[in-house]
């Protein structure tokens, strides 16, 4: 079995998605994750996918760099 996940912007649209995957043939189940990402993770995440990400070539500089922050 293979596992689809879909994210939405808007919540309001969750029953309209769900009831449409439903329709589609072979789909056993449909299900809210109950996981969710918090503010800062996903403020980290949209600014990876942006590029704004920084190297660091050992732990101790890493924690140099984000204890200067």
């Amino acid at each position: 079995m293979a596992e689809l996940i879909v994210s939405l912007e808007d919540e309001s649209m969750l029953s309209e998605v769900r009831r449409a995957i439903r329709m589609i043939r072979g789909v056993a189940s449909v299900k809210k994750s109950r996981k969710t990402v918090n503010k800062t993770t996903r403020a980290a995440i949209e600014a990876a996918d942006r590029g704004e990400t920084f190297h660091c070539d050992t732990f101790d500089d890493y924690l140099k760099l984000v204890n200067s922050i």
